[in-house]
């Protein structure tokens, strides 16, 4: 009888998601992050990006590359190639000045981000606010708007399964 992982808790489904996940970011390999994120319900595609972060907090080259994958800038392994990811640029530059993916701002398909922690973007480098406005369309709204649109993204992100 095989003793192997006797008295250890095993790895969850969620563990096992993570770490395929990670996997293929360090990849680049956004089709087969695709077969994970499509393939589960929103709760457990929550946890796998939770996991991911946390993964990620000492590699921002590869967190950043995330965001731009989340925010749908990169679709193909071949969009790696191209030389210009605006959202990529971005998140590494938010995070490298102390923000926070998925807690101070968010990627959102259609090559967006939201600002969630409008105190900590406006504490950045006044430069750093200056090329954010000059390179993006910025749209300030109430906490009422922004959960309108957060609760329509988040619908437009949800697969339902018949």
């Amino acid at each position: 009888m095989c003793a192997k992982g006797f008295g250890q808790s095993q790895p969850t489904k969620i563990d096992k998601l993570v770490e395929d996940a990670v996997r293929y970011c360090h990849k680049r390999h956004p089709e087969a992050l695709d077969s994970i994120f499509d393939n589960l319900p929103v709760n457990l595609n929550k946890q796998v990006v939770t996991g991911i972060v946390a993964a990620f907090q000492k590699d921002i080259d590869s967190l950043s590359w995330f965001c731009g994958y989340m925010a749908s800038e990169i679709n193909r392994t071949e969009d790696n190639q191209k030389p210009h990811h605006p959202i990529t640029k971005l998140s590494k530059t938010l995070i490298t000045l102390g923000m926070e993916p998925f807690t101070d701002f968010m990627p959102y398909p259609g090559c967006r981000i939201v600002i969630l922690n409008s105190e900590k973007f406006e504490s950045l480098p006044q430069e750093v606010q200056a090329i954010v406005q000059q390179a993006f369309d910025i749209r300030e709204s109430s906490p009422e708007e922004a959960q309108r649109v957060n609760n329509a993204l988040m619908q437009e992100l949800t697969v339902t399964q018949e």
